[in-house]
């Protein structure tokens, strides 16, 4: 594989769920392991940036322009590792679309990550950010049991779910900026019935809670700490509460709008330019600091 193999000059607008208008210096589709590697280990070679997108969700693109390689992740596979009476294990690869995991794990009757019925992007996106449901409290990497990493000089090694480090939106990759090759989860044997009302539960909540059929990257700011919660004395640690005290639902700067539905979701119309999402991000966080006291950090990966 060599440089003349990518595409050159590709904007992204259709490869993130927020819709941004930006362009990729190289860009590239990854659609096996294999390519994985090669892809890497060119960016290594030629000493170019790298940065991968699965289904483009909880990531924002803050500049016109991407120096290196962007790879667009569609490596999809799973196969079953051990499988008994109790519980089957699944060796899942990282492109494959969390929703598509979900609704096909509900049918095959496997309980673990039902609630997640819903999440938009990729397992790899799922594991580096350690996705989450809160009612019951239920993160993806609950269900880990070893994993296969691409590593920062291009080899790849075996790890367990320790390694990870895992907390709340919290994963070890964003410290190591390893890349997820494939995921081994555990799922336990249950009814159908039972994952089923539970799932669909769980999206009937995003429904009624979140905005859907727009362009947005989610939930954009991680909710304030206990310990913030207690020292402000507030009621909640949700960051779109604090978002929305602040008078900010419906402020719109440019092409991108604070959700009138949930103050911690910003929409983009369709036309919004990265210069926009950064000015408005300003806002939002001077805002809450100013009323609040309180410095709002990203829970969405921003990408310059």
């Amino acid at each position: 594989m060599t440089i003349k193999d990518l595409e050159s000059d590709v904007n992204l607008f259709k490869h993130t769920t927020i819709r941004s208008q930006s362009i990729a210096q190289y860009f590239f589709i990854a659609r096996t392991r294999q390519d994985l590697i090669d892809i890497y280990k060119l960016s290594l070679q030629e000493k170019l940036g790298f940065l991968i997108l699965g289904g483009g969700s909880n990531v924002a693109v803050i500049s016109d322009y991407i120096k290196g390689i962007v790879v667009k992740n569609l490596y999809i596979d799973k196969k079953i590792i051990k499988d008994n009476d109790k519980e089957v294990l699944y060796q899942i690869s990282s492109g494959y679309p969390t929703n598509k995991l979900v609704t096909e794990t509900v049918n095959e009757g496997l309980e673990g990550i039902e609630y997640h019925l819903g999440l938009p992007g990729s397992i790899g996106g799922a594991v580096y950010m350690n996705s989450k449901w809160t009612n019951p409290l239920d993160y993806i990497g609950d269900h880990l049991e070893k994993a296969y990493l691409l590593t920062k000089t291009g080899t790849t090694k075996e790890v367990n779910k320790e390694y990870f480090n895992f907390a709340y939106d919290y994963s070890i990759l964003q410290d190591t900026k390893e890349i997820l090759l494939e995921a081994v989860f555990k799922f336990r044997k249950t009814e159908k019935g039972i994952l089923l009302n539970r799932s669909n539960d769980a999206l009937e909540y995003r429904k009624k809670t979140q905005p859907t059929g727009v362009f947005t990257s989610g939930c954009f700011f991680r909710n304030i700490s206990d310990e913030e919660k207690k020292s402000k004395n507030l009621s909640t640690n949700s960051a779109g509460y604090l978002i929305d005290k602040s008078g900010l639902k419906g402020a719109k700067i440019g092409g991108f709008i604070i959700s009138k539905d949930h103050a911690n979701f910003i929409i983009n119309d369709g036309s919004g330019k990265p210069k926009d999402l950064v000015k408005l991000l300003k806002l939002i966080k001077d805002r809450v600091k100013q009323k609040f006291h309180i410095d709002l950090k990203e829970e969405v990966v921003l990408i310059n």
